[in-house]
């Protein structure tokens, strides 16, 4: 693997998740988000600026600066 080649981007940057700013550090993918947010994996589903990401892609979705995340977390009740 040439590493030359491989580009590692570390940020900080605004975004809003259910409408409350955020900033997100560290490398800019969903991922990344979702640890720093401690979102659980299971039962849970995102959409950036209205579009659905599914979770076999958060590992390589790219986040932008003002991106507007959607995050929707199941949750148990009777």
């Amino acid at each position: 693997m040439d590493l030359g080649k491989i580009v590692f981007a570390f940020c900080i940057m605004k975004i809003l998740v259910n409408n409350k700013a955020v900033d997100l550090n560290g490398l800019p993918i969903l991922e990344n988000l979702i640890r720093q947010l401690d979102l659980p994996i299971k039962g849970t589903a995102i959409a950036i600026n209205n579009e659905v990401i599914p979770k076999n892609n958060w590992n390589t979705q790219q986040l932008h600066e003002n991106d507007q995340l959607l995050v929707i977390t199941a949750t148990q009740g009777g």
